[in-house]
Order: C-alpha cells, then structure tokens, then sequence
C-alpha cells in the first residue's frame, strides 16, 4: 500500500469519525430540546432499578396434574376464568374471526372495555389521582375494525392496520392530562407516574422505549394495555415487551413467581394441564397458538 493510498484510508476514516459524532451530537441536541418522552426513556434506562421479577420453575408429580379438555375449562368450568388478557396483537399476530369480545361500558360513558380490567382501572385511576393530584383522561379504548382502518388510512405511519391494533380488544387504552396528550403525557407528574406503577394494576406500557424493532411501533408512554397480575409487574421489572415475555415462556414449563403459576401450553389431545390445589385460575389465549395460564398457590 503507497503512501498516498494511506492516506487516503486515514481521511475516509476520520470523516467517519466525524459525521458520527456530529450525528450524535445533533441527535443528543434534538432529544434535549424537541423529543421529552425520548429523554425520559433514556433516563429511565439508564438509572431506574425495578427490582427482581424472576420466573422459577417448578415440578409436578403427574398425581398433582389433572388433564382437562379445553372445551370444559372455556365454557362449562365454574373454577376457571377466560380472559383475553395475554392475546398477543401485531402485524405478525393478528385478530382473527374467531376472537371473543367482552365489552362493557366504562363508568357512564360510551367508552367500551373488556369486562376484566374494570376494577383494576378504577383503582389505577384512583391511585394516580391520589399520587399525583392530577385527573386522568381517557381517549380512545374499543374501536371497531372500520374505525381502526379510518385512523389507518389517515395515519398509516403511527396507527396500526385493522386486526393488528390492540384498540380492537378493549384491552388497550391511550391516556391523557388536561393539555397533555400523546408525547406530550410523559411531561405530567400523573404520565411518570402511569409509566413507574401501572404494573401495580395489571397494565404495562405496551410501547417501550427502544423497543420498536420488537413491536414494531415507537415508544408510546400514553398506550397502556392490560396484562393482569402476576404478568405486568415480570414484564416491567425485566423491562421486556409482551412479545418478549410470551416467548420467554417455554411450552409445558410451570413456572412460579409470587405465589402464583403461570404455565403456557398447546392442547395435547385436546386437553391442558391444571395442577390441583390453584386459587384463581385464568386462562388465556397468547394468539400463538398456546394457552397461557395463570393461578394462585393455595
């Protein structure tokens, strides 16, 4: 290699160098002054510890396993409930025809929810108002599949195409603060304070920061979606998305946590497997082709 071909090497590179370093300077710059929630993910990355939330798995003795026909644990169980709580919703996943609403109003509005987040919302509605001295609002929850495509068509960069949207469950709710929606909501005490504890009642931030190559939407500290216990607080405390926290999950493994098990299956002979002496049971579809389900250690 001559002298004017090294050169020419070291200039390339400097160059490099240099417009990365101007890139993350101009990018740093754009955060600091434009982009709020993207300061705040970053902080919160960078020094919020969120505890231990680790999964433990546990063995059954097959006396302690009763195997139960699917069809009987949906629909004629009185000990089990179904939930749609871990229904999996992407662009990968979608609603299919044979997805089961169960809608209610909300309070006295038109807003409609599915039915099982409805005492835990009161209480996350109550408790960021007594923590914050702020008064939530909510948006948007259920939407129909012709709403869904309307905001698609108006918005194909930000809103997701019909049956990949989770608005289509009742399960997803957008949140603002007075003046403050969107971005915008993560600038309040009451947006920090949904982002820190909505784990508490169930409800993860279903967009995180720096996650869009998982989910393939953008940070979101205004979405919530409701998970359930004891599914929100191991999703939060290992800082996963619901993608991430489904597949964690290894087929036919019991796993225990908090005096809950949580196991995720795929019907063997038409049938699942229910250790005996759980509190609680729910039981819900992941939209994978499994089962997720969730109960109390007696």
């Amino acid at each position: 290699m001559d002298t004017q071909e090294r050169i020419s090497k070291l200039s390339l590179w400097k160059l490099v160098i240099l417009f990365s370093i101007t890139a993350f300077i101009g990018l740093s710059f754009y955060t600091i002054i434009f982009r709020n929630d993207w300061m705040f993910g970053l902080m919160d990355i960078l020094y919020h510890e969120r505890g231990d939330a680790h999964l433990k798995t546990i063995n059954y003795h097959s006396q302690d396993i009763e195997s139960i026909p699917l069809e009987e644990l949906l629909f004629d169980s009185t000990n089990v409930k179904t939930t749609n709580s871990l229904f999996l919703i992407n662009k990968k996943h979608k609603i299919d025809d044979d997805f089961v609403l169960n809608l209610v109003n909300f309070r006295d509005t038109s807003l409609l929810v599915d039915e099982n987040i409805i005492d835990d919302l009161e209480k996350l509605l109550h408790d960021v108002k007594q923590n914050t001295n702020e008064k939530i609002y909510i948006a948007s929850t259920y939407r129909t599949a012709q709403e869904q495509e309307e905001i698609y068509s108006q918005n194909p960069g930000i809103a997701a195409p019909v049956n990949a949207s989770e608005h289509q469950t009742g399960l997803a709710l957008d949140l603002y603060v007075n003046k403050k929606a969107q971005r915008e909501f993560i600038d309040t005490d009451a947006g920090k304070w949904i982002h820190l504890n909505s784990w508490k009642h169930g409800f993860i931030i279903r967009y995180p920061f720096l996650k869009r190559h998982i989910t393939g939407i953008g940070y979101e500290p205004w979405h919530i979606r409701y998970v359930g216990k004891p599914h929100a607080e191991i999703i939060y405390k290992n800082r996963w998305t619901l993608e991430e926290y489904i597949y964690s999950l290894e087929e036919d493994v019991f796993y225990t946590i908090n005096g809950y098990v949580i196991s995720r299956q795929c019907p063997r002979n038409g049938k699942l497997d229910i250790p005996k002496g759980l509190d609680d049971i729910e039981i819900s579809p992941d939209n994978t082709g499994f089962f997720i389900i969730t109960g109390k250690i007696k």
